[in-house]
């Protein structure tokens, strides 16, 4: 029996592996392990192996590992990818391990379950014919299918960028299958994974790919069961699952072979994980292929403003598909100074009676607004006093359907009552501002007949819900659509026609770095939901100010707005002219929290190439009964900003009640 001595990593918020006595005969690193830890019994992963003891302890105080788990190993590869998210991100290494392997440290689950199984039969294909353009740009992807490059599919809504990364998944699948049996030509483990924003946007992409593939992916998100979810992790895990589509999350999972990753909507902010913690799926998933040595495709009609410019520089493949199968949609800025509302209206006569001539003419329509419930603030009229998150510095949104006050931020809510809480007046409750289910009531008021649907994450929390909702949109039994975000991205309904943007000013006024970039990506992809077929769309864009910048060249190439964005970013030297690191400073008691961050920012060195700024109170000052203050540190590309900043944070003495959070790249 041979003694060795590991260093076991645990899925803890913790940077150290811990030393183990093993006296197994086959043991390596990347075994999965299960080890005693604070009478806990976990499941980690071997990162070394001596045959000699820690000299700092002693023989006798070492815990010996139990088994090794059978059907999982992290090889090289994954181990690498875990330490590079870690020291990138400057998050701790277990917990970036535990979001590979905590299944197996949540789930209880005695029965063992089968790997998920996936035939491919590549005879079965039924790919569509691509077009001239579409098949140029897969030719010159599939020539470089054994390279790391990043592709970009720069398209406009409705130009066919899902059908040329299809081209490019059945090739790759073609490659791995015989044409004959459907068996391996030569090994049985080729994955590919498409990253999406949002669990919404799956319901239409799985059909389209069982419609061309003859088989159905597995769909990897937060809503599924965990036998399945168990049934899809063992299925990564020995390779039996080709193909993935799933949400950020999914990218953190052991895959055997991963030859291809896809990430549609590249753009979304959604990708950016800011719980646990924080990184961009986009980003890390680009770092992966350089670790394992395959190609990436990012694809969307609004590239983000780094991809762009990674793009025009020539440090990713950029193509550019400027041709839409529908026609081009007709734009319509409606000056609100012009044309007024009426009292308490949402939508002007103009807009009013295009939905109205879309609805006579059996078409559907979109109506966007960003705003959940039916008004952001609740006010009493008799006392005066708003209704607000006990806590958050946030105001309860009405809800009229479920007849509560909820907080957006935290969850609370509070049932609405006959008497104002505060001075017990009757009847006294007020809506201000509003959202959708207000726009849902005003359009049922001039068009009573027409089958009305709201979509917002409210009415959609799992993927069968997004099914049926898709699902009678394409069947024609809805004739107007309401709703937010969650429906501006992916979709493509044949009969929508009629776009109207109810509160384009909304979005456009906003102190974030990004917040001119997001406003139009929000818009461009909200329009670009019209016109997907051979009739023309037709948008119409509700403002007070239509001399704003974006709205002016909303019509004009999409290579102004870049080039014009750049070029500011560039005169104030920000991303991706520079690097930007974020720090949230929380505490309970606001001067807590508020002094400690004036003492941190002391730490930074002051010179030409870093700046500090701040502390300054965060968007939602207090949050979950938590105050929070940010300090912003931007740096000289050439600065190792993460070794910087773990420096400092490890020389510095942070006290119990305080948190810190770091955001690279925010």
């Amino acid at each position: 029996m041979t003694k060795k001595f590991v260093q076991v990593l645990l899925p803890l918020a913790l940077n150290q592996s811990y030393s183990y006595l093993s006296t197994l005969n086959d043991i390596s690193i990347g075994d999965v392990v299960q080890v005693e830890f604070c009478r806990k019994t976990l499941w980690g992963v071997i990162e070394d192996i001596s045959d000699s003891k820690p000299d700092n302890l002693e023989l006798s105080k070492i815990k010996t590992i139990g088994t090794i788990h059978p059907r999982i190993k992290l090889d090289q590869d994954i181990l690498k990818f875990i330490n590079e998210i870690s020291d990138y991100n400057l998050a701790s290494k277990g917990l970036v391990l535990r979001s590979f392997i905590n299944i197996l440290n949540s789930d209880k689950v005695k029965k063992e379950v089968e790997d998920m199984q996936q035939h491919v039969d590549v005879d079965k294909f039924k790919l569509k014919e691509l077009q001239p353009t579409q098949q140029q740009i897969f030719k010159e992807i599939s020539n470089e299918l054994n390279s790391n490059h990043t592709f970009v599919l720069d398209g406009v809504t409705g130009s066919g960028k899902t059908e040329i990364y299809f081209a490019v998944i059945a090739k790759i699948l073609q490659e791995f299958y015989c044409q004959k049996n459907s068996q391996p030509s030569h090994n049985n483990d080729c994955q590919i994974l498409i990253l999406l924003p949002e669990i919404a946007l799956t319901s239409q992409l799985v059909s389209r790919f069982k419609e061309q593939f003859a088989f159905t992916p597995a769909l990897w998100h937060s809503k599924i069961s965990k036998k399945l979810k168990r049934e899809i992790f063992f299925g990564i895990v020995s390779g039996s699952t080709k193909v993935i589509i799933g949400a950020r999350s999914a990218l953190l999972l052991p895959f055997k072979n991963l030859r291809l990753i896809i990430i549609d909507e590249e753009h979304d902010h959604s990708f950016k994980q800011e719980d646990v913690f924080n990184f961009h799926a986009r980003d890390m998933a680009i770092l992966k292929s350089k670790i394992e040595n395959f190609p990436i495709i990012l694809s969307s009609a609004t590239p983000a403003l780094e991809t762009y410019n990674n793009a025009i520089s020539g440090k990713y493949r950029h193509f550019i598909i400027d041709q839409k199968f529908g026609s081009q949609n007709q734009i319509n800025i409606i000056d609100l100074k012009q044309e007024k509302l009426e009292d308490n209206l949402i939508i002007c006569n103009k807009l009013k009676l295009e939905v109205i001539k879309n609805f006579q003419e059996n078409k559907q329509t979109l109506l966007f607004l960003n705003r959940r419930g039916y008004s952001p603030v609740a006010i009493c009229k008799s006392c005066g006093k708003k209704y607000e998150c006990s806590n958050c510095d946030f105001n309860l949104v009405y809800h009229k359907h479920k007849k509560q006050l909820v907080c957006h931020h935290c969850g609370h809510h509070e049932k609405v009552e006959n008497n104002c809480k505060f001075c017990q007046s009757s009847n006294s409750l007020v809506s201000l501002g509003f959202g959708v289910e207000k726009l849902e009531e005003e359009v049922r008021n001039f068009v009573p007949q027409a089958r009305i649907l709201v979509i917002t994450s409210d009415s959609v929390t799992n993927f069968s819900d997004a099914e049926k909702i898709v699902s009678k949109i394409s069947n024609n039994e809805v004739d107007i659509i309401i709703g937010t975000q969650m429906i501006a991205k992916g979709y493509d309904f044949a009969k929508l026609n009629l776009v109207g943007i109810v509160d384009a000013d909304a979005m456009l006024y906003n102190t974030d770095l990004r917040a001119l970039e997001r406003s139009f990506q929000t818009l461009t992809q909200v329009m670009g939901r019209a016109g997907r077929r051979k009739e023309q769309g037709k948008i119409f864009i509700q403002t007070y100010n239509p001399k704003n910048f974006l709205l002016e060249n909303i019509d004009k190439a999409k290579n102004n707005f870049y080039d014009f964005e750049l070029t500011n970013r560039n005169l104030l030297n920000l991303p991706p002219y520079s690097r930007m690191a974020r720090f949230e400073i929380s505490a309970l008691n606001e001067n807590d929290a508020k002094n400690y961050a004036k003492d941190f920012s002391k730490n930074f060195p002051f010179n030409e190439h870093l700046e500090i700024h701040g502390p300054a109170p965060a968007a939602l000052q207090k949050l979950r009964n938590r105050h929070h203050f940010l300090l912003h540190l931007k740096a000289h590309k050439k600065i190792n900003l993460q070794k910087l900043i773990a420096n400092i944070l490890n020389s510095s003495k942070i006290p119990n009640k305080i948190r810190i959070r770091v955001n690279i790249d925010p």
